[in-house]
């Protein structure tokens, strides 16, 4: 099967049977999801911005990301596309006094992601993982690395939902930085910018929150093979 995000894991996870296998024919297909559903790119310039924020270690980038989106509302714009931009600038708003400092360690220096593989082979499922901003830190003579991810989706997530994110983001991490740095499951830190929900995958070893991905995956296969 075609590459699936972390975020259409959690959406397929939500969805009945019947519904499961019309989802992964239209991901099989490269369908794109309709505006109001919240998929795609949808959140793409608050998400974006506060990784900026993020690397800059402040939420100077968002008010000026704020006066762009509200220079290019049309007075002909459809409906969708106009609560698309209005949830983008409510998200910025609820950003704008934020401390992104805290996000990071003192010592925090921004890695390039770039030349990182992106899409990792789990449990036999090509997933695309696409963290915003990762960082490597010093802690006691060591070399450590982490991450922070800022996802959306309307509905909002579960924190059991969030916990996926966090999965995926320590196989990621594992999977392009272990030869050279430590991976903090307490680095790895997924934020729900609607609701400002944080976890993290200590989280999910300490099962405080289940651990959900591989059996979802599972549940992927199983109807994707069905299906064909």
């Amino acid at each position: 099967m075609k590459k699936i995000s972390v975020q259409n894991i959690v959406i397929f996870r939500n969805k009945s049977e019947r519904s499961q296998k019309t989802f992964l024919n239209n991901l099989n297909k490269d369908k794109k999801a309709d505006l109001d559903s919240g998929g795609g790119d949808y959140w793409v310039r608050s998400l974006s911005t506060l990784s900026v924020a993020v690397r800059e270690k402040n939420a100077d980038s968002i008010a000026n990301k704020i006066t762009d989106i509200m220079s290019d509302f049309k007075p002909n714009m459809r409906k969708q596309t106009k609560d698309m931009y209005e949830r983008n600038i409510g998200i910025l708003h609820n950003y704008e006094d934020y401390d992104f400092g805290n996000l990071l360690p003192l010592n925090a220096k921004i890695l390039n992601k770039t030349s990182k593989k992106g899409t990792i082979e789990i449990n036999d499922v090509p997933v695309q993982i696409k963290p915003g901003q990762i960082y490597s830190f010093e802690y006691e003579g060591d070399k450590h690395v982490g991450a922070v991810w800022f996802v959306a989706k309307l509905s909002g997530f579960e924190k059991a939902e969030l916990g996926i994110f966090a999965e995926a983001l320590f196989i990621y991490l594992s999977a392009n930085f272990e030869e050279s740095y430590r991976i903090n499951p307490e680095n790895c830190l997924i934020i729900d910018v609607l609701s400002k929900e944080e976890v993290n995958y200590k989280m999910v070893v300490d099962k405080e929150i289940p651990a959900l991905l591989f059996e979802t995956l599972e549940n992927i296969k199983k109807v994707n093979k069905a299906k064909s």
